[in-house]
């Protein structure tokens, strides 16, 4: 099928509801295989990504406006799916509970009122590992959030410049601060959970004065 990740991209973007194989078909008249088959050959990762917006974000990142490079963590339930790898039980807190779905993260490329994803990364629980509380089984990923955080943050760092770097509370931890201010040296602004402990000044640190 020609031209079918801009297909795809179209009823997605143009769908008010759920989007399904089943609600593509209705639209463009054609068979739910063809649909599923182009879906599965394709490889649908940062690279495939990187290569549509590469243009794009170059054009954008020689503005002398501050470029920013923003991170989410997305979720999309599949409840009715199988469980596998990639569409497995997390904890979700807009339902307080875990839910069966997809997890994945996205830098996204903000130049004044310009934005554009130029990284993906899905989270695989890959491996199985017995809950210490329970005894039972569940999946665990092998590479966290954090240092997938931390992987991208360096992809992006090596493909173009950005003054700050903005994520959620999730990604404040020092791992990913030293990384973007020492090792990359950009700026950054993460929220803090309540918990977190900090030192106002060097002096304070050294002390071990935390607040």
């Amino acid at each position: 099928m020609e031209n079918f990740e801009d297909l795809y991209t179209d009823y997605l973007i143009s769908s008010s509801s759920y989007t399904t194989a089943t609600g593509m078909v209705s639209l463009l008249s054609i068979k739910h295989d063809k649909i599923t088959r182009e879906l599965s050959k394709g490889i649908y990762d940062s690279k495939f990504l990187w290569k549509k917006v590469k243009p794009y974000i170059e054009e954008l990142t020689q503005s002398k406006e501050s470029i920013v490079l923003s991170f989410g963590d997305s979720i999309q339930e599949k409840q009715y799916t199988d469980e596998s790898v990639l569409n497995c039980w997390h904890y979700d807190h807009v339902f307080g509970r875990s839910v069966k779905e997809v997890n994945f993260l996205t830098a996204l490329v903000e130049v004044g009122d310009m934005h554009l994803p130029c990284c993906v990364e899905f989270i695989k629980k890959d491996r199985w590992v017995t809950d210490s509380k329970t005894g039972k089984k569940k999946r665990k990923n092998s590479v966290t959030k954090n240092e997938l955080f931390r992987q991208m943050l360096r992809e992006c760092h090596g493909k173009f410049l950005f003054d700050y770097v903005l994520a959620e509370s999730w990604f404040s931890f020092v791992e990913n601060m030293i990384c973007c201010k020492e090792e990359l040296t950009t700026d950054f602004i993460m929220a803090l959970k309540s918990n977190r402990k900090v030192a106002l000044s060097l002096e304070d640190k050294n002390t071990k004065k935390y607040i």
